[in-house]
């Protein structure tokens, strides 16, 4: 190697190894410091990154509940509004005579209780079964000589309907007691 020489023409002194390895030792402990910290970064904004996913997710899940919820409302709403149009198609048909015109409305309530059942309503039980408060609303009470009748729904004044586990109506019924 050719020395280098300095500006009044003296060549420069070159450093001794070990100089050039304390040089070079500081230099590798202050690239290894930067790479600690960055990468000390990295995973701050990978976790970052990881948070921020979760929190979306669980934005996109609670919205998905939300609107679900919603429509289910919604729905409960309308329904809630034609029951009592069944409890009047119901009478109707008890109390016309024409035959022709009887069946009519008999067509009817049966479209409308098929729609009602395609939005998942179903009558609930309670002719014959064990009175229940979360099901049934009891208006009457009779007395009955069997033990085996007391608490059971004897009459039912008006249906019941409920969609999945929510209840649309409650039963009104007589019970035994």
């Amino acid at each position: 190697m050719a020395e280098e020489k300095r500006e009044g023409g003296a060549p420069e002194p070159k450093p001794d190894i070990g100089t050039q390895l304390t040089q070079l030792s500081q230099q590798l402990a202050v690239a290894q410091a930067i790479a600690v910290k960055e990468k000390n970064r990295s995973e701050e904004l990978s976790n970052l990154v990881s948070r921020m996913q979760a929190d979306f997710d669980n934005y996109r899940k609670r919205n998905t509940e939300i609107n679900k919820k919603q429509k289910e409302d919604g729905m409960v709403a309308v329904i809630e509004k034609i029951v009592p149009v069944l409890d009047v198609l119901k009478q109707a048909v008890a109390m016309i005579t024409d035959e022709k015109v009887a069946e009519g409305v008999k067509m009817i309530y049966r479209q409308i209780t098929e729609m009602l059942t395609g939005f998942g309503v179903t009558e609930i039980p309670a002719l014959g079964e064990q009175f229940d408060p979360n099901l049934h609303n009891a208006i009457m009470q009779v007395k009955v000589k069997d033990p085996d009748k007391v608490n059971m729904v004897v009459e039912v004044f008006q249906k019941g309907y409920r969609m999945g586990d929510r209840i649309i109506r409650h039963s009104v019924v007589k019970v035994a007691k």
